[in-house]
């Protein structure tokens, strides 16, 4: 059972890889003047700020502003936790750092590679910050996927994503953990992945009291699941706890005040459809059977579920067979 369910977890994560590059990618009229997605940065602590995406599929027409990104401003220079779905986004929030301070952009943290938090990576390497992600992520850019997919993202969200947008490569591969101190002010980055993503990771400024908890938390829509470790993910939500945040950024949705509260969404649907896929996925049932005869009430009316919850479901249904 073990091969067969791998075998068709491949099989699963080609589809899927296809599936989502079409549907969080739909087509839609191209608007000319690039000022018509504005990024207001929101203050969640006293140097502290983030933007937030539309809860809504990729396209055209919103340049693939479906994302948070936030930054922190020190003494030293600012701080960007994640750097948006499309370059011309990343030149928006460049612009909008600029007005908030006269500090240089000195670092980028990567939570994760996907495709809407690090499409817009060029510009701020272009402007001479430093971009830190965890090891893992050297795998996915130099592989096959990571390229058909921006070839894709290129059809897709054009003209924001073009022939002219790369994959950028960080300076700093961390491994476990790592801790800067940027103007007297500590970042505490920490590998919790393999969870959402294999290099997902967090990052907890302690004395704002504020945590970027990259794509292991949504708010307001339905999560993507995609290829994740949803075993993982749900352990990597556990240490959440220890940090105690006052505040949450997700990697989709609106900053939370009541971290453990909000945090609970994105764990009880992951619990959910493990505890709804793993009787039909361990006695070899068919997913269409298992999918129909599952309660989805809760959910069904979230942005997003019906564009994601079925893949999600699946994905899991596999996984759980190659565990």
């Amino acid at each position: 059972m073990l091969l067969r369910g791998i075998h068709h977890l491949k099989i699963a994560l080609l589809i899927n890889a296809i599936f989502f590059g079409f549907c969080f990618a739909q087509s839609s009229p191209v608007k000319n003047d690039p000022a018509g997605i504005l990024l207001n940065p929101i203050k969640v602590a006293p140097h502290t700020y983030f933007v937030q995406g539309r809860a809504e599929l990729g396209s055209s027409e919103n340049q693939n502003f479906i994302s948070n990104a936030g930054f922190v401003v020190t003494p030293k220079g600012v701080v960007v936790i994640d750097a948006l779905g499309s370059p011309t986004l990343a030149q928006k929030l460049i612009k909008e750092i600029s007005k908030v301070t006269k500090q240089k952009i000195i670092a980028v943290v990567v939570t994760h590679y996907h495709a809407d938090h690090v499409y817009g990576l060029q510009e701020f390497k272009k402007i001479g910050a430093k971009i830190y992600a965890q090891g893992e992520g050297r795998s996915y850019i130099s592989s096959e996927t990571a390229k058909q997919r921006l070839i894709a993202s290129r059809v897709d969200f054009a003209p924001w994503v073009n022939d002219q947008t790369k994959l950028i490569a960080a300076d700093t591969w961390i491994d476990k953990q790592l801790k800067l101190n940027i103007g007297g002010v500590e970042f505490l980055i920490s590998r919790v992945g393999p969870a959402h993503a294999p290099e997902d990771l967090l990052v907890y400024i302690p004395s704002e009291g504020v945590l970027f908890a990259g794509d292991l938390v949504f708010r307001g829509r339905i999560p993507f699941v995609g290829n994740a470790d949803s075993k993982g993910w749900l352990k990597a939500l556990d240490q959440f706890e220890k940090f105690n945040p006052k505040v949450v950024i997700p990697g989709h949705g609106p900053q939370s005040i009541n971290p453990i509260e909000d945090i609970r969404f994105t764990r009880d649907y992951l619990r959910y459809l493990r505890e709804s896929m793993e009787p039909s996925a361990l006695n070899l049932d068919p997913f269409d059977e298992a999918y129909a005869k599952t309660d989805w009430s809760e959910y069904d009316g979230m942005p997003l579920f019906r564009a994601a919850n079925r893949m999600n479901a699946y994905n899991v249904y596999l996984s759980i067979q190659a565990e």
